[in-house]
């Protein structure tokens, strides 16, 4: 029996001995894991921080990209799009904002709104001469991008284009013509700083009826890429509305009654950081929301995604099922704006990105950046059209009632005439104030899609909000 009492309390010293130090060793190589991959994940955020930050990057955005109005506002935008996204992917959102559709059809007042954009450069593709434009395809056609210059409106050098798009109205007398300012001239802040005061923005005021009454546009579209947001002054907000209702005051004065419209942005992030909505609602004529670059390929979300998806997909959670047209309208009337005020964005341009294996090609495939046609991941609707008669393969995201063409590994999603048709109906049903085309610049303009048939996309949401044609 003595001798019985030790063997167990040895067998229990034994384990003890065995296990400690195992225990010890998996967290210690547990703890090495883990600051291995910090190491990793912050070493690759600093890169990435350090490239947008680099001398080149910020020549890109600034210089380089100003040579091409369209793509430096649309690469701004789409990149600002992508850091909402980015900061809000993962919280916890409301995704049921949407109402049902009104099946009552009362399409009378809707509009057709088409921005056209002005480069320094008429030469390229891209470029469409005023003498080009369809004058019976929109109601309004907005002219851009002035800037904001000494807090004053600033049309550089391009006043001859201006009186061009103008001289429509000669062959479309119920056409109207406004004027835009922002856009890429943002890149220099020029709201920010006319917006601090009265005094800054009575001179902005009295320089846009200056010009409005000199060229004879009908009024004047701001497309500021945003108020307030990402550490910008929070009192930036409440200093747009008090530009606005001074606008509206001037504009009631004039001579002639000017119409004021505002470029917003679709995402809730953006939108609930930068704009007192039913304050704004009180003096606009009608905003012209931004609803698409809802996907853009960045480098921490490298895969495909739809540019401007009507409805979101069943692959899609959290605040990544907000990121389509029906959500964002939905979101801007629960924060109060009217349905009728309500203008709802259509591109005519479409996202391009570069696949990581050709074989990989569908929605929420691994990319690795852009693709190789178009400019920056902006692709012109005429060179999907040249792509797909290549022999690209296109299929039709029927949940986001958009499509999307890849071949190799170059994967584009683009807005096509079934699509636009889809959204134009939609508009018609839920009587919104109408539809806006970004760009005509970028419609196919030159019959490339199919001869004899000049501006496909914007011609088919008229034929449906103007002409009531199915």
């Amino acid at each position: 029996m003595v001798n019985q009492i030790p063997v167990p309390q040895a067998k229990y010293e034994l384990l003890t001995d065995v296990r400690q130090p195992r225990w010890r060793t998996q967290v210690l190589c547990l703890a090495l894991v883990s600051l291995i991959l910090g190491v990793l994940f912050v070493t690759r955020a600093w890169l990435g921080i350090v490239i947008l930050r680099s001398p080149g990057a910020k020549a890109l955005d600034t210089e380089t990209l100003t040579d091409d109005a369209k793509i430096a506002t649309w690469l701004r935008r789409a990149r600002m799009y992508a850091e909402s996204t980015k900061e809000n992917q993962n919280a916890d959102r409301n995704n049921s904002i949407s109402s049902p559709q009104h099946n009552n059809t009362n399409s009378s007042g809707q509009i057709i709104v088409c921005y056209y954009t002005i480069s320094s450069d008429l030469n390229t593709f891209w470029e469409l001469s005023p003498s080009h434009i369809d004058p019976d395809l929109c109601t309004h056609i907005i002219v851009g991008f002035a800037g904001v210059v000494n807090c004053s409106l600033d049309l550089g050098s391009n006043s001859s284009i201006y009186e061009e798009v103008i001289a429509l109205k000669k062959l479309q007398p119920q056409l109207r013509v406004m004027i835009s300012a922002g856009g890429s001239n943002e890149l220099h802040l020029g709201f920010s700083e006319m917006v601090k005061n009265h005094a800054n923005r009575k001179r902005f005021i009295r320089s846009v009826l200056n010009v409005t009454k000199t060229f004879g546009f009908d009024g004047l579209d701001l497309d500021w890429e945003f108020p307030a947001w990402l550490g910008a002054d929070e009192r930036e907000k409440l200093h747009f509305v008090q530009l606005l209702e001074e606008l509206r005051r001037e504009f009631y004065r004039a001579t002639k009654t000017l119409i004021l419209s505002v470029a917003v942005a679709a995402p809730q992030a953006i939108v609930d950081q930068s704009y007192m909505v039913a304050e704004m609602a009180k003096y606009v004529d009608f905003v012209n929301l931004m609803s698409y670059d809802y996907h853009f390929y960045v480098w921490y979300y490298p895969i495909t995604g739809l540019n401007a998806p009507l409805f979101s997909h069943a692959a899609e959670s959290g605040y990544l099922s907000t990121l389509n047209v029906n959500y964002s309208v939905h979101y801007w009337l629960s924060k109060g704006m009217p349905r009728e005020k309500l203008i709802v964005g259509i591109p005519t341009y479409g996202h391009n990105y570069r696949l990581d294996n050709p074989q990989n090609h569908d929605l929420l495939a691994p990319a690795n950046g852009f693709g190789e046609l178009g400019k920056m991941g902006f692709v012109s609707y005429p060179t999907v059209c040249e792509f797909l008669q290549n022999g690209a393969k296109s299929v039709f995201e029927h949940e986001s009632k958009v499509p999307y063409a890849y071949k190799d590994r170059e994967w584009i999603s683009y807005d096509d005439v079934k699509s636009v048709c889809n959204k134009a109906e939609w508009i018609r049903a839920n009587n919104f104030g109408g539809a806006m085309i970004l760009s005509l610049n970028v419609d196919d303009w030159n019959n490339t899609c199919k001869f004899n048939e000049s501006f496909p996309l914007t011609r088919t949401v008229s034929k449906i909000l103007r002409y009531q044609v199915d």
